[in-house]
């Protein structure tokens, strides 16, 4: 089975643990599930999810365990950077501007973190008229990576 790749999997990992605290949490979990898939788990799915996932049985899940179910449970195909990423490439033509950012945030704003929105948000800040390109989309995503406070 192809893996996916370790460097985006953690600049995936910083952008679905929105307390930056090193692990994502029951709730970013539930919220992680609800973007991803537009479905909303019932909390016997999110235990039973918990029990396969959380390892170590701390209730979160840290890096490490996030990197095993990616690579064990979800296909390559499936979630990435790139798929967040066309989140807000409705034109696909490999960049997203600011009408493109402001369409996903009126259809989608609300199941979308914080992070996610701040890496486009603080660049359309600059300049209304840029366009963001997947190579600045992974460089905000990795300042975000830089501030989580892992244990």
């Amino acid at each position: 089975m192809t893996t996916h790749d370790a460097y985006e999997l953690k600049l995936l990992f910083s952008l679905f643990d929105t307390n930056h605290d090193g692990c994502i949490t029951y709730d970013e979990i539930k919220q992680l599930v609800e973007t991803v898939s537009g479905q909303i788990w019932t909390e016997e799915q999110l235990v039973a999810f918990m029990k396969i996932v959380d390892m170590d049985t701390s209730g979160d899940i840290t890096v490490d365990e996030f990197t095993v179910m990616m690579n064990e449970y979800i296909p390559t195909s499936t979630l990435g950077l790139r798929d967040l990423f066309n989140t807000f490439d409705l034109s696909a033509d490999g960049v997203v501007d600011k009408q493109e950012f402001d369409q996903v945030m009126k259809d989608k704003g609300k199941d979308l973190n914080q992070d996610q929105i701040n890496i486009f948000s603080n660049k359309f800040q600059q300049d209304e008229n840029c366009k963001v390109t997947y190579e600045e989309f992974m460089d905000g995503a990795m300042e975000v990576y830089k501030n989580i406070k892992f244990n």
